[in-house]
């Protein structure tokens, strides 16, 4: 009785323990490990910083004027490259309302400027005055001898000259006159000389405010 307590008690005992392998016998999940996502590091996007203008300095607008040699009345001055040289001395500006005589005389639409000048020549060739090179000019006005009221200089009493605008100067000489222009009265002009070749440089010489300019003195006669 005593051996089968025992046995029994036994037999309990191994069950019980294989019982308790038993129960802890399921494999442990393991826990997903979350990975870590790196963060994408925002680029930081450079500003394009625009360079700093640079503000424009107001400056006075300059009044457009000669492009070659300037001149004073007076001065002698040769135009043209070799071989087609011409000479020129501006020696006296006046202006008048009216040039001629009594009874053959002509009116200016603003004012005559009497352009008083030598023409030399030291061409091999005789010349005649260069009508279309020899120009009265400002920054908005281009003006061409008044063929009218020249040759009229030589009926005016006021004033000894005659008008070289027809005149042929020979080689190696020189001669003098006068030229005119019919001008405005309130603008300021530069005589603008040419070459007549194809070389050399445009010449200038200052006339000024037309206003400023000498008018001759008296009343028309003859």
């Amino acid at each position: 009785m005593e051996r089968r307590r025992l046995l029994t008690a036994c037999g309990t005992a191994f069950a019980g323990l294989l019982a308790g392998c038993g129960g802890g016998g399921g494999d442990a999940t393991a826990e997903p490990t979350a990975k870590a996502t790196a963060t994408e590091t925002a680029t930081a996007t450079a500003t394009a910083t625009e360079a700093p203008t640079a503000t424009d300095t107001a400056t006075a607008t300059a009044t457009p004027g000669p492009d070659g040699p300037t001149h004073e009345v007076g001065e002698s001055f040769t135009v043209g490259a070799e071989g087609s040289q011409i000479g020129y001395r501006i020696t006296n500006l006046f202006r008048t309302p009216r040039i001629g005589g009594q009874a053959n005389y002509a009116t200016a639409d603003g004012s005559f400027l009497i352009v008083v000048l030598e023409l030399s020549n030291p061409q091999d060739d005789s010349i005649s005055f260069p009508n279309n090179r020899f120009i009265a000019w400002n920054e908005t006005q281009i003006r061409y001898l008044d063929d009218e009221a020249s040759p009229m200089v030589a009926d005016d009493d006021r004033i000894d000259v005659q008008s070289i605008a027809t005149t042929t100067v020979l080689s190696d000489s020189s001669k003098s006159g006068s030229v005119v222009f019919d001008l405005d009265l309130d603008q300021s002009y530069w005589l603008r000389i040419e070459p007549t070749g194809d070389g050399g440089e445009t010449h200038y010489v200052r006339v000024g405010p037309l206003s400023d300019v000498e008018e001759l003195e008296g009343s028309i006669t003859g």
